[in-house]
């Protein structure tokens, strides 16, 4: 079942197809029989809110208790739920898996506009800049395989410089494989394979020009997270911030499983 399909489906449908793949990654301890919809349901709400492009989740909620589910719970349970199932949407997010190649980049993440940073409270945001110019807040540092999947993620703060993060998250390089890296030019090194600057006397022999094309899978990657959401809406904690960034890619990464059970 890809991605485009869910968004097709019927609602139920939907909720129904991925809260069964979705139940057996939740560890029974999170179970609670009371409760007015399962943990799977809920994220399986969650996800959907992502893949339909609806901003904001107190709308989405709000729009599916009016119209198909009255017995939700109310939006701050949910919320509360949501949050603390953060390590298991985080979990699910990414797959450990050998690869020969991954591209490396990374995307801002503001919590805040520049001019308001001086106000801003969120603890450990910091102040650094991207392509896209100044940001308040923190980055998404990403590996993808080549066919575009997120296989693993670090959020850092956003005055972090990208070579220095990317030897942090190395720490896990052998876990896939080992794979060659290519990066642009921020990643400059002797261990990820990145394009000749400019003024640059002597070419990297090991670089060749399949590797800019290869490298577009991070960056399509990035395109569709941030159009379907990545920096929409307020965050104002480290978990909620967290949760945001792993529903997302949870949610794009979902065209790269089989959801039929």
């Amino acid at each position: 079942m890809g991605r485009s399909d869910l968004t097709l489906l019927p609602l139920s449908t939907a909720i129904r197809l991925l809260s069964r793949w979705l139940a057996p990654h939740i560890p029974p301890k999170l179970l609670h029989q009371h409760e007015k919809i399962s943990d799977a349901d809920l994220l399986a709400v969650a996800l959907l809110q992502k893949l339909h492009k609806v901003p904001y989740f107190s709308r989405w909620w709000r729009f599916l208790k009016l119209n198909y589910f009255s017995h939700f719970p109310s939006e701050p349970q949910a919320r509360i739920r949501l949050a603390r199932l953060t390590p298991v949407i985080e979990h699910l997010a990414t797959e450990v898996q050998s690869l020969d190649f991954v591209a490396v980049d990374s995307e801002p993440l503001p919590v805040s506009t520049f001019k308001r940073a001086p106000r801003c409270k969120f603890r450990g945001a910091r102040h650094g800049f991207s392509t896209a110019g100044p940001v308040y807040g923190f980055k998404l540092y990403a590996w993808s395989s080549l066919n575009g999947k997120i296989v693993r993620y670090e959020i850092r703060p956003a005055n972090e410089h990208d070579f220095s993060v990317l030897r942090k998250m190395n720490a896990a390089w052998p876990a896939y494989g080992g794979p060659k890296q290519i990066g642009d030019k921020a990643y400059q090194s002797g261990t990820c394979l990145t394009p000749p600057k400019i003024n640059v006397r002597k070419a990297d022999p090991r670089w060749k020009p399949e590797y800019g094309a290869a490298r577009k899978s991070i960056e399509s990657a990035f395109s569709v997270l941030t159009g379907a959401g990545l920096r929409w809406g307020q965050v104002k904690t480290m978990v909620s911030l967290r949760l945001k960034v792993a529903l997302n890619i949870l949610a794009y990464n979902l065209k790269f499983n089989d959801l039929h059970v």
